[in-house]
């Protein structure tokens, strides 16, 4: 895997290389930069990677929603997301009290981003990639955008990585309740 940190110019993308399967990948031309896995098909739990580690995403509680970031192997918090009620936004917080904000930053919710504590983009998610094929019609797939200033955030990968979890994990919630009302 190379590092994220190592982009130029080259446009990074989130692709699903299968349907049917919940596996991403974040590429660039030929090369892979990261990937997320939802190792069970029900389930909120995901593992991701990139160069520099190897994480956890999970989803915990029920009316107290939270996220919680891990590195894999250790029980210990590294970040956690709290959703804001009835938005597509909310906050993540790291163990060293550093702030990002997420949220959707259109009407139509295809394009989110992670905010600094002074209100810059990071990093941006647009719906859809460049130049999509017939095969990608029934895939999640994502354009991303790295702010100049975004490289001088240790936390960097973990925005890329979390940001599209948020993006899969929103999807799913929004697949679930179709089915609930379709089956009441």
């Amino acid at each position: 895997m190379k590092s994220i940190r190592s982009v130029g110019a080259e446009q990074l993308n989130w692709i699903q290389p299968k349907a049917l399967e919940q596996t991403f990948e974040l590429r660039g031309d030929e090369d892979l930069y990261a990937s997320l896995i939802f190792p069970k098909s029900l389930g909120s739990l995901a593992e991701a990677e990139a160069s520099n580690g190897k994480w956890t995403f999970k989803r915990v509680g029920f009316f107290n929603v939270t996220i919680t970031i891990r590195e894999v192997g250790k029980e210990t918090d590294l970040a956690v997301y709290k959703p804001k009620r009835m938005s597509y936004s909310g906050s993540l917080e790291f163990a060293n009290n550093k702030m990002f904000h997420w949220q959707s930053s259109n009407f139509w919710s295809t394009k989110f981003e992670f905010q600094d504590a002074n209100n810059n983009t990071v990093v941006a998610f647009k719906s859809g990639i460049e130049e999509p094929k017939l095969k990608d019609w029934f895939k999640t797939q994502a354009r991303v955008e790295i702010s100049e200033q975004a490289k001088k955030y240790p936390e960097l990968e973990l925005l890329i990585l979390f940001g599209w979890y948020l993006i899969i994990a929103l999807q799913l919630d929004s697949s679930a309740g179709a089915v609930v009302a379709a089956a009441s």
